[in-house]
């Protein structure tokens, strides 16, 4: 079974109600089981963290459910990736150029290609550049 990558657009529909598909809960549900094996850029940490707070912020969630939210991310069996070296920051970079990806879902897709993984994302253009590279997209 090839590794998924999970990017913070996948991750938030789990805990956000008005943006939850049944694609994402089975992928939660697989994430929760150990039917997998599932990885993320430590970015990730801060993006799912933002999610939750601008959802705070909106109304969409209170500041309760966002701590349990998070205490249950935290407990969620997801590999964080170290932190890049000079080569993979440039590798990044050259995959945001290519792609006109941000810097961040370029980092998703650079671990996506380096561990010859699945990547989970409800983001289009995400997914279209690593379909483009021969990356299966969990499209959410």
């Amino acid at each position: 079974m090839k590794p998924i990558v999970l990017d913070a657009s996948a991750t938030a529909p789990w805990f956000l109600p008005d943006e939850q598909t049944p694609v994402g809960d089975q992928l939660y549900a697989d994430v929760r089981s150990g039917g997998g094996i599932f990885w993320a850029p430590a970015l990730w940490l801060w993006e799912t963290a933002n999610i939750l707070l601008v959802a705070v912020r909106r109304g969409r969630f209170d500041a309760d459910s966002a701590d349990r939210a998070l205490a249950l991310l935290a407990r969620c069996p997801i590999q964080l990736d170290a932190m890049p070296d000079a080569h993979r920051r440039a590798q990044t970079m050259r995959l945001a150029h290519v792609h006109t990806l941000s810097y961040y879902d370029a980092a998703y897709l650079e671990l996506a290609l380096r561990l010859n993984s699945q990547l989970a994302s409800a983001d289009r253009r995400l997914c279209e550049a690593a379909k483009s590279c021969g990356i299966p997209c969990l499209d959410l």
